[in-house]
């Protein structure tokens, strides 16, 4: 069957998943399914903001000792951060290019 509109693919979207505290058989948190992936990560990328504006006032006030520790969690979330923003530009060309 020759179908006259071309169907756009599916937007991607988060599954059901539960974190944080776990009494047993269920968790205190859970991540809704059904929210769009790229909404999800530009929520992360604003997470990984707040963690790295901490991160570095926490590495400013540490003690001389604990400043390179502080500052590689500065390192890791500004990694983090990266991985999410290339995620968010691989969405956009995808749905620019589906169109």
């Amino acid at each position: 069957m020759i179908r006259s509109t071309p169907h756009p693919p599916e937007i991607p979207v988060t599954q059901s998943t539960p974190f944080g505290v776990d009494f047993g058989n269920q968790s205190l948190f859970n991540v809704q399914s059904g929210i769009r992936v790229d909404d999800a990560l530009t929520l992360v990328s604003e997470y990984l903001n707040c963690a790295a504006a901490t991160a570095y006032e926490a590495a400013d006030n540490a003690s001389a000792e604990f400043r390179p520790l502080a500052r590689s969690v500065v390192h890791h979330i500004e990694a983090a951060k990266a991985l999410v923003e290339a995620s968010i530009a691989g969405l956009a060309v995808r749905g620019e290019a589906a169109r």
